[in-house]
């Protein structure tokens, strides 16, 4: 079976050192890739690195810079209005796939179920004990919460298609925390979703920088999201744009 053509988002923000090796990932697929990045005014150089690879894709395979502004699911929804193709995939910019195979893999299987919304699972970039066993972890959780009708997706990675994104409105401009959680939520009630065993790999770059006492204080959050879907952004520690020496 041909890897079905997907459109990839990906929102950025100041995100010169991380989106390197995800569009060097993308470099290697052969199949047909419609790849927009909506940046949300960097002030680094982000831009420059997405017009650096822009050689890379041709033919069949494109890679666009789009400004749009600042906020996660503004950025995923503008990408999503300049998509070429039926099938979805919202990205960070600091994931990896692994393989063009692992890639081909993901988009045809979601094909194949007709998934409505599908993730993968994740691992962290960074080597270290403790880093693989927090998030495999944190994978059990979502497989028990998946079992339990409850997909709780990553924006990470998320892959859907231009219908279901249209029913449901798209990203929710005003969650402004798990709203990759929401719109999976939404997904669900439209038609079946899929968590996929395939793996790709995405850092660990907050829980780094934090510590792990940072998940640790987070944990009432941790377990509302849980239990509602929701997190309160007043009650909980994350900052956007955070890494190296810049600010948003």
């Amino acid at each position: 079976m041909k890897t079905p053509p997907a459109s990839i988002i990906v929102p950025t923000l100041n995100e010169e050192k991380y989106l390197p090796a995800l569009l060097a990932s993308l470099a290697k697929i052969s199949a047909p890739l419609d790849i927009i990045v909506v940046d949300g005014d960097s002030i680094d150089g982000t831009a420059h690195v997405v017009q650096s690879f822009q050689t890379a894709f041709s033919g069949d395979s494109s890679l666009t810079l789009i400004r749009s502004r600042r906020g996660i699911s503004s950025q995923r929804n503008t990408g999503a209005a300049h998509a070429k193709h039926p099938i979805l995939i919202f990205c960070d910019a600091d994931i990896v796939f692994p393989s063009a195979e692992a890639y081909s893999d993901i988009v045809s299987r979601f094909k194949k179920h007709g998934y409505v919304a599908a993730a993968p699972v994740m691992l962290p970039v960074e080597r270290g004990t403790r880093l693989r066993i927090v998030y495999r972890i944190v994978m059990i959780i979502q497989k028990v919460l998946f079992f339990l009708g409850r997909p709780y997706f990553a924006g990470s990675c998320l892959l859907t298609t231009k219908d279901v994104f249209a029913k449901i409105g798209g990203f929710d401009i005003n969650v402004l925390l798990g709203e990759d959680v929401d719109y999976s939520l939404k997904a669900a009630k439209i038609g079946p979703c899929g968590l996929l065993d395939t793996s790709i790999r995405v850092s660990a770059r907050r829980l780094i920088k934090y510590g792990y006492w940072w998940i640790l204080k987070e944990l009432p959050n941790v377990f509302r999201l849980l239990m509602t879907g929701r997190i309160i952004p007043e009650t909980i520690f994350y900052p956007f744009g955070d890494f190296g020496d810049l600010r948003d």
